[in-house]
């Protein structure tokens, strides 16, 4: 873990070969690209300045479309959202509970007291007293006992009754509650997804300055920054969305198929599609960097040759490996880059996962693009063809 987390600093070490320290390098190296970033003072203020603003922005937005999203909740049951609502709850919770013991402790004494009325007739009887007289007291102390105990039965179950009401009326509260920040956490995300939208170009203003500080070449022109809708980049956006779907889907039926016949398959196939879909997170992890589409040799990623190799002499199933090739094959490059180093790019993959979350993403995303292309540059056996060349970059600090 040492080996991994102290490599970038070290620039003349060889890249880490045991895949934990690989994993922990690409976890640690988008806060080392932050680090050297940090030890300039005009990048630091810009840095700052720039995720600062956009998070300031997405809060405001957030808690101002958020109003519509909990009078939305609150038509549900407006005056379980009351602050004097909730305290009756907690007052009757806490009420059903005290009769509840109450009640309880009283039968426990009822109890006891029967015990001893017939404990006190057999001794009377004992002792030569009149049977019938002492059996018909020992009966009508009883008899009262009994009618005590069902009324403190009946106090229980009320209390009982009582103390579930209020327990649902909590447990309700409680789900609004949670209804109510999952939406306050949807608009953060929506706001950040349209604050970035529009603010791209100052993160590709620090990507650039963050690929220079580090020996690498920049893959953007410089720019003057301004808000903007770039509709060449949601254009794009939008298009590897659908495709990483597409890809999802395609491998869901043979997922199926393989669990088809296996014990607990529901839950092996849970855990299949989960790995399947952190696959092509990492998959598109590498391809932030533009350098992960170039790579034009590329050939079939592993599943592709597993399938393809499996069901060559099956005509059905043949077609289908034609049409997953076709649908797979803009994307060899990037797979072909996370084959050949996995564990770095799936610690960057955490690391983005991470970004994802509201505000974060301001100051994480434009390290992600930059530690991809670390990664594919130096760990890269060789720079495939049509790879720019890191000749002419500026010296590595």
């Amino acid at each position: 873990m040492r080996e991994g987390a102290g490599h970038f600093p070290q620039r003349s070490v060889a890249l880490p070969v045991n895949r934990l320290a690989e994993f922990v390098h690409g976890v640690c190296l988008p806060f080392h690209l932050l680090r050297d970033l940090w030890a300039d003072q005009a990048l630091r203020r810009y840095y700052l300045k720039v995720g600062v603003l956009q998070a300031v922005t997405i809060v405001g937005l957030a808690v101002l479309f958020t109003g519509s999203g909990k009078e939305a909740v609150e038509t549900v049951g407006p005056g379980e959202w009351s602050e004097r609502h909730q305290e009756e709850v907690a007052r009757e919770l806490e009420e059903a509970r005290a009769e509840l013991e109450e009640a309880e402790a009283g039968m426990e004494k009822l109890r006891k007291l029967q015990k001893v009325a017939e404990d006190s007739g057999m001794l009377a009887g004992m002792a030569g007293a009149d049977e019938e007289k002492v059996r018909a007291a020992v009966e009508h102390a009883l008899t009262e006992a009994q009618a005590a105990e069902d009324r403190r039965q009946a106090a229980r179950d009320a209390a009982e009754a009582k103390r579930e009401q209020a327990e649902k009326l909590e447990g309700k509260h409680t789900v609004r509650r949670v209804i109510y920040w999952a939406a306050l956490l949807s608009m953060l995300q929506f706001a950040q997804w349209i604050v970035i939208a529009l603010s791209r170009d100052f993160h590709t203003v620090i990507e650039r300055e963050a690929s220079l500080r580090t020996g690498l070449v920049p893959e953007d022109e410089p720019l003057t920054p301004r808000v903007r809708l770039n509709m060449p980049w949601v254009r794009t956006k939008m298009r590897r969305r659908w495709r990483g779907m597409v890809l999802f889907v395609l491998g869901a039926p043979v997922l199926w198929l393989c669990t088809r016949w296996l014990p607990w398959r529901d839950e092996v196939l849970a855990t299949l599609m989960s790995l399947w879909g952190a696959w092509w997170f990492v998959v598109f992890t590498a391809g932030k960097s533009a350098l992960a589409w170039k790579e034009e040799t590329a050939g079939e990623p592993w599943f592709l040759r597993g399938w393809n190799g499996l069901t060559s002499r099956i005509p059905g199933l043949r077609a289908y490996g034609s049409l997953w090739t076709n649908q797979t094959r803009e994307v060899f490059s990037p797979a072909a880059s996370v084959e050949r180093r996995p564990w770095s790019l799936m610690g960057l993959a955490v690391v983005r996962a991470l970004s994802s979350l509201p505000l974060v993403r301001c100051f994480l995303r434009p390290l992600i693009p930059v530690a991809a292309a670390h990664l594919l540059v130096r760990a890269a056996p060789a720079a495939p063809e049509g790879l720019p060349s890191t000749e002419g970059t500026v010296p590595v600090p």
